[in-house]
């Protein structure tokens, strides 16, 4: 029998003074292994779920983080979104989800209002956000059809998140969920459609929240702030017995987290890198920082990280908390922030600096993949000539 694919809802999580964050779940056929999926605009988040046709679970357990419902008999579904994360804290939030026919942009819905569509003028922009606390970030918008859209905000700390929604009269309203956090964007837009005023939300509880100014304008290249405290510095790494007991050569290191879902974007890659490059002597490394103050539990998700995305080279995690962050880190860096997660390092065999990445967009997010694909491979391949270079002296 040919799949009939997943059910579509329209789903949304809310917080207790009525912020709400709204995406599209996808649920699998009843009785059977599938997965289900968040969806927000073309970004898909997919993990393994079980539907019995009453029952929905899906527990994502390298991110510590779980969706449930249960279908009452107005086929609506009512439930959770759970965080059991130690450093964050944990937290529980209403979940309602409805039945649509399509995840198309418009049955979205995330402004209520009977005002006139938000037409952009062009099928693509480019907003420069300046955020209160976060800082300076980019926003790219596509729109659909006049009142429906799908972005991508970029901040400058390397965080990317997903968001997609509409726009009515001079409100627009883009929401994103991943798994491991919802997020709204809320912009009042000005009549020449190229300045906005607004407010975000984000976060397991959507409890980050910061006001925000946006400027459309021409494309650029958004400089994150993580950086080597000098040019070609080099870096130290913290002193754990599997990192001392690493290999000489070119090496990259990872700084990652189990509850970071932009760290599921750069597994696939990475794994992929990690097979071509490593004949040529490539070595790799994830350091991954869990907060939780617990060696037994940190230790567990460093396995169930490996095992989730296919890793086969080091997983180590790093002891110690948020408020240790700066004093665990590898040294030599400044500006690391764990929101810009996974942090790229590209070592050369002297443990020098040669080039860092913050942050990873989606594969399905085709020309950001493919620009940061090849600014990996660059660097990889810097690398593996220096190192073909100090061998030769």
């Amino acid at each position: 029998m040919a799949d009939r694919g997943p059910t579509w809802y329209r789903a949304v999580i809310r917080a207790s003074d009525g912020v709400d964050a709204w995406f599209f779940l996808g649920v699998p056929a009843a009785g059977a292994p599938g997965q289900a999926i968040f969806k927000v605009g073309g970004h898909e988040v997919r993990s393994d779920a079980t539907f019995d046709g009453k029952t929905l679970h899906v527990p994502l357990a390298v991110h510590q983080t779980a969706v449930e419902g249960t279908l009452g008999p107005d086929g609506v579904l009512h439930g959770t979104f759970t965080t059991s994360w130690r450093a964050w804290g944990a937290s529980s939030l209403p979940l309602t989800a409805t039945l649509v026919a399509a995840p198309a942009p418009g049955a979205l819905a995330t402004v209520a209002s009977d005002a006139a569509a938000i037409d952009l003028g062009q099928p693509h922009s480019v907003w420069r956000v300046a955020m209160k606390e976060s800082g300076v970030g980019k926003l790219t918008i596509d729109q659909t059809a006049p009142g429906d859209f799908a972005g991508m905000l970029l901040l400058d700390t390397g965080n990317i998140i997903y968001v997609a929604g509409n726009g009515r009269g001079d409100t627009l309203a883009l929401c994103g969920f991943d798994g491991t956090s919802g997020y709204r964007l809320e912009l009042a837009v000005a009549a020449d459609r190229k300045h906005a005023r607004g407010k975000f939300f984000g976060g397991h509880r959507l409890d980050w929240r910061e006001t925000l100014t946006a400027t459309r304008g021409a494309d650029f290249t958004l400089a994150v702030k993580a950086k080597g405290a000098r040019n070609r510095v080099k870096i130290s790494l913290p002193d754990q017995p599997a990192l001392a007991a690493l290999e000489p050569g070119p090496l990259v290191v990872e700084l990652a987290g189990s509850w970071c879902s932009t760290c599921r974007n750069a597994a696939p890659f990475l794994v992929d890198l990690y097979r071509e490059y490593q004949p040529r002597g490539l070595h790799m490394v994830t350091l991954l920082y869990e907060f939780s103050g617990d060696h037994a539990l940190d230790a567990q998700q460093a396995e169930t990280f490996k095992k989730t995305y296919g890793v086969t080279w080091p997983v180590v995690p790093i002891p110690g908390g948020v408020d240790e962050f700066t004093e665990i880190l590898p040294k030599g860096l400044d500006d690391i922030n764990p929101a810009g997660f996974p942090i790229a390092l590209f070592l050369a065999p002297d443990r020098s600096l040669v080039a860092l990445h913050a942050g990873f967009p989606a594969a399905d997010a085709p020309a950001e993949f493919r620009r940061v694909a090849a600014e990996f491979r660059a660097n990889i391949e810097a690398l593996l000539a220096s190192a073909g270079t100090a061998r030769s002296r």
